[in-house]
């Protein structure tokens, strides 16, 4: 009877090393990217736009600090979003991508199951402060602030403004028109309407067939059109969002447009966001990779070139952060006239 006594309690210890084990190598397995394959959901479906550039770069200096493979997945903002809050918590899935993460949800355009109280904010990593506006060269204004002077001029005129509905660009068109109405008449304001507009190339096109006066595009990707001197395609811009280093053109904020007497500045916040229940010591990983990336001078000179810029803050922080932004932009928004009212006839 000792002896039965004495096996089983040895094949119990065993039994216990064995399952001690299992528990530290998957737990070692959970708590690193390292040796990880590791896809990045983005929400655009573009490989050309600031969403994927902006992943993709810092997607090659994270890799090397986490010692992972990364790819960069785009997928859109409606798949990323179903992604990130559906995907295991393994390591092996994570998204990157700007404002409209919280946007879309805001304008209506994706239900409260995407809200950011249903994924983890994690680290962010670079801000993209490049967004604004731009017209044909040869337009009777020279910046967004002389349009209003120039609609008193011509009591027959009207200002499209193409933009895409639900995103940046329309946080930008609402920020304006309510400048205009509390500073110019009503007559002024409403001749000032949006026309909407999907991709870049699409709004240059129907700015080049005249279906409208000014586009809404990020910076670089206008540039060559302010460097030509085609009449067919030149363009020059008319005022951006935030000031950008190195760029001679003015934001909002240097053309005196606010917003209820504050002072309105808007750069795109590229974020990390995670699946609930991601574990903390990736977590943690990631923000010593995003701190350590943000200092290093080659990860500096590769956005400087895009005129993007570092903006790390870990994930505690960056949370704090992008609440109270979208807690902003939602008084913005539900302060404004819808815009489909704005949208010409």
């Amino acid at each position: 009877m000792k002896r039965v006594i004495i096996m089983l309690a040895a094949l119990l210890s065993v039994g216990a090393c064995v399952f001690a084990n299992g528990t530290s190598e998957s737990s070692t397995k959970m708590s690193t990217f390292k040796g990880k394959n590791v896809r990045v959901v983005i929400g655009s479906s573009s490989t050309g736009g600031d969403s994927y550039l902006i992943a993709d770069i810092t997607s090659r200096y994270l890799a090397k600090e986490l010692d992972c493979n990364i790819k960069v997945d785009a997928v859109g903002a409606a798949a990323a979003l179903d992604t990130i809050t559906t995907t295991k918590p393994d390591g092996n899935t994570i998204m990157m991508f700007h404002d409209m993460t919280y946007l879309g949800v805001l304008f209506g355009s994706y239900d409260n199951e995407y809200s950011l109280e249903n994924f983890i904010v994690g680290p962010e990593v670079v801000q993209n402060p490049t967004s604004g506006w731009a017209s044909k060269a040869n337009a009777p204004y020279e910046n967004l602030a002389e349009v209003p002077a120039y609609l008193k001029a011509n009591p027959d005129a009207i200002v499209r403004m193409a933009c895409e509905a639900g995103g940046v660009s329309q946080i930008g068109f609402v920020a304006y028109y309510e400048w205009l109405k509390a500073n110019y008449s009503d007559d002024i304001s409403s001749r000032v309407v949006v026309v909407i507009g999907g991709s870049t190339a699409d709004k240059c096109q129907m700015l080049w067939d005249d279906n409208c006066d000014i586009i809404f595009a990020d910076y670089t990707s206008l540039l060559q059109y302010t460097q030509t001197t085609d009449p067919k395609i030149a363009m020059k811009f008319m005022g951006l969002l935030d000031n950008v280093d190195g760029v001679d053109v003015p934001s909002y904020t240097d053309l005196g447009i606010d917003f209820n007497g504050n002072e309105f500045r808007f750069s795109k916040d590229f974020l990390i966001y995670l699946p609930k229940d991601f574990p903390q010591a990736l977590i943690d990983e990631l923000n010593i990779a995003c701190k350590t990336i943000s200092t290093n001078p080659d990860f500096k000179a590769d956005l400087k070139k895009m005129y993007y810029r570092p903006a790390f803050k870990n994930s505690t922080d960056a949370k704090t952060y992008i609440y109270n932004k979208r807690a902003t932009m939602d008084i913005l928004i539900k302060n404004a006239p819808s815009l489909d009212d704005l949208v010409q006839q």
